[in-house]
């Protein structure tokens, strides 16, 4: 199937955003990134994981694989265990990409 069928547009429109006659906008981002089964930063960047640490990158295109149910379920794990070892909440966030010590 057409990339232009996939997102529901005609191929004007799609060669219109390839030429950039039409913008880009994250509505046009979001419908292009779920028919080319990506993610939207990868269409607009080579860097597929802005700020991020390979660990993190790893850690998010492994999730990313999960269905709906094992998604949550391992986010719930994630939180609990981070709430066991930062009892409270009460850990200093990083910045993102920043490496944890």
């Amino acid at each position: 199937m057409a990339l232009a069928a996939k997102v529901g547009a005609s191929s004007q429109q799609i060669s219109h955003l390839e030429l950039g006659k039409r913008q880009l906008t994250v509505e046009w981002l979001s419908r292009l990134a779920q028919a080319l089964d990506c993610h939207p930063w990868s269409i607009v960047s080579a860097e597929a994981t802005p700020g991020l640490t390979d660990r993190e990158a790893q850690l998010l295109e492994a999730f990313n694989i999960l269905t709906d149910g094992d998604q949550k379920a391992v986010l719930g794990e994630v939180i609990a265990k981070a709430g066991d070892v930062h009892p409270g909440g009460g850990q200093k966030r990083r910045p993102v990409g920043q490496a944890a010590e």
